[in-house]
């Protein structure tokens, strides 16, 4: 019996002292992480690319919406150089309010997931509210952590491009048919007239 107790009374205490710790390494790299996603939103946000790039590993794969990969830092500047600027720029501004959804820290690696929340307005004036799920690797670099690796991916079957692409197919549809009933009426009216006329 005194066993028993003495057995509940050190788990107790055990508890008690595993409780009081106020910073457990998983504590530690949750809050560095989740400073790192901090940087990362308002570095995308702001349209800081530069700052952005900062918070990835040099040689980070990233998977984007477009579908495009990047392998490396160089590789995503010169994505987002591609999209932002130069002579035919096709977004003009992008947002994005992530929830994270869940994240497991093994050791010095972590993955976060969740929901993006992104908005891109894009040059022609078509905004685009994706609403993109990602999955983020993250690893222990020195004293830092950098994000090796990421993926965005929209919904195939039900997002605001495909929405655009019916409208599209549905507008060149109506003007073909309208066309082509224009035509047929035509000479359907042509064979009447001749049909008419006397020999």
């Amino acid at each position: 019996m005194k066993k028993i107790v003495l057995s509940v009374l050190t788990l107790a205490l055990l508890l008690s002292a595993a409780r009081a710790q106020p910073n457990t390494p998983a504590s530690d790299a949750d809050q560095a992480i989740s400073h790192l996603r901090e940087g990362l939103i308002d570095s995308f946000n702001k349209g800081d690319i530069d700052r952005l790039l900062t918070f990835l590993d040099t040689n980070a794969v990233v998977t984007l919406q477009s579908g495009e990969v990047c392998e490396g830092t160089v590789a995503v500047k010169a994505y987002y150089d591609k999209m932002t600027k130069g002579d035919h720029p096709i977004v003009s501004k992008m947002t994005s309010e992530p929830k994270v959804l869940g994240r497991h820290i093994q050791g010095d690696w972590a993955i976060s997931w969740g929901e993006l929340n992104d908005h891109f307005l894009l040059t022609d004036g078509r905004d685009l509210p994706l609403n993109s799920h990602f999955t983020a690797t993250i690893a222990r670099r020195g004293d830092g952590w950098k994000v090796s690796a990421f993926h965005a991916s929209v919904n195939a079957f039900s997002n605001p491009i495909t929405a655009i692409a019916v409208k599209k197919i549905s507008l060149v549809a109506g003007i073909g048919g309208i066309i082509t009933g224009a035509i047929v009426g035509l000479v359907i009216a042509s064979l009447l007239r001749r049909s008419k006329t006397p020999s």
